[in-house]
């Protein structure tokens, strides 16, 4: 029996917006329907301009205005926000700083974020799985198709091709990515790999298939996903050491380990930094050689068998629910205070990321201790 059928919850819950985007699909939309066959009154909408009847709304990465916010608390409705991977420059987390104040809860996702939202509300924070949204009913490994998979938005590739050009793989390597977006993203991807000293040139095979710096890279879809991780051997991943990518959650190291997938990545990784915490030392880049041992592949998969409750879709669902029984309303005290402030880190924010200058920190403290 599901654990939900039990769980008491009069109130309406309301999950939004739902603009389409993987994230928030996969965080909002997918467990919104599963509390709603649950039995739970869930009410699903897709911008902050709709009328919302609740007495719970959890805000999914889009992050409403202040105005919305402080309409919502002086009707005593609890609002949550999920930030899921917003804050992808300290630039964008300064610019609402003043804004999460007014939340009565945050899910996260990733510590590092948590750490980020106690030092800034008083309101309490829930740490949210992603629910195994893709699960594979067998693996099927052969001999003769010892391929290591590699998964991840186009604003990973530079750190893909970075690690390609000086590791030294014996194996086959399959990446896919959202080659659907490249031509918006193109001219970031140069930029970025001009940074890391990569000469960044496009050969298209196929509408499928391109290369990048002389990287096979194909396009993600969900069918070709599922047959490459029934048939890889191993997977990897990598992120740069950056604010952004340390703030993302482990969606992708969670679907490989919950999978029984070995999987390697790098010790700055969150990813790395989750499992550990969870008893088990993922292999770092470079250790390829472990990755494909008989003893990792065990461990994975004993891992797997004891610790896949994490992700199911009931517990997962479970969690929000429980999020929203413990959540508080904030403080009205400092409200207008809030607003003001809320209006002057925006023009602030912006500045600072056109600037580009460090200097401009001086004035207001360090990146970690500035307050606007």
């Amino acid at each position: 029996m599901s654990q939900l059928n039990s769980l008491k919850f009069s109130d309406v819950l309301a999950i939004g917006p739902l603009v389409g985007l993987p994230s928030t699909t996969w965080v909002g939309n997918d467990i919104a329907d599963h509390l709603t066959k649950m039995n739970i009154k869930v009410v699903k909408f897709n911008n902050f301009n709709c009328d919302i009847d609740a007495d719970y709304i959890i805000v999914v990465k889009q992050i409403p205005n202040y105005a919305w916010l402080a309409d919502k608390v002086k009707r005593n409705i609890k609002v949550l926000y999920a930030p899921v991977d917003i804050f992808h420059s300290y630039y964008k987390f300064r610019q609402y700083k003043y804004r999460l104040k007014m939340f009565a809860g945050f899910l996260v996702h990733n510590k590092a974020v948590e750490n980020l939202l106690r030092n800034t509300s008083k309101a309490p924070c829930f740490f949210i799985e992603h629910y195994l949204k893709y699960q594979l009913s067998e693996r099927n490994v052969s001999v003769k198709n010892r391929e290591l998979l590699w998964i991840g938005h186009l604003e990973y590739i530079p750190s893909l091709l970075n690690f390609l050009k000086t590791a030294d793989i014996p194996l086959n390597v399959r990446a896919l990515s959202d080659l659907n977006n490249l031509s918006s993203f193109e001219n970031k991807l140069s930029k970025q790999l001009s940074k890391l000293d990569i000469k960044y040139t496009l050969v298209s095979e196929t509408t499928d298939i391109v290369y990048i710096a002389g990287i096979c890279i194909e396009q993600w879809t969900a069918e070709k996903q599922e047959t490459l991780m029934k048939s890889c051997v191993a997977a990897f991943d990598t992120k740069m050491d950056s604010f952004a990518h340390n703030l993302k959650p482990p969606t992708k190291a969670q679907q490989f380990i919950y999978n029984k997938i070995p999987l390697a990545c790098s010790e700055h990784s969150y990813s790395f930094k989750y499992f550990e915490n969870l008893g088990l030392k993922l292999v770092n880049l470079n250790e390829l050689d472990i990755l494909t041992s008989d003893e990792y592949c065990k461990l994975v998969s004993d891992f797997c068998e004891k610790e896949k409750w994490r992700v199911s879709i009931d517990n997962v669902s479970k969690s929000y629910i429980d999020a929203c029984l413990n959540s508080s309303l904030p403080n009205i005290t400092f409200f207008c205070y809030y607003r003001i402030m809320d209006l002057i880190c925006g023009p602030i924010a912006f500045l600072l990321k056109i600037s580009g200058k460090m200097t401009l920190f001086l004035k207001f403290g360090s990146p970690k201790k500035c307050d606007f």
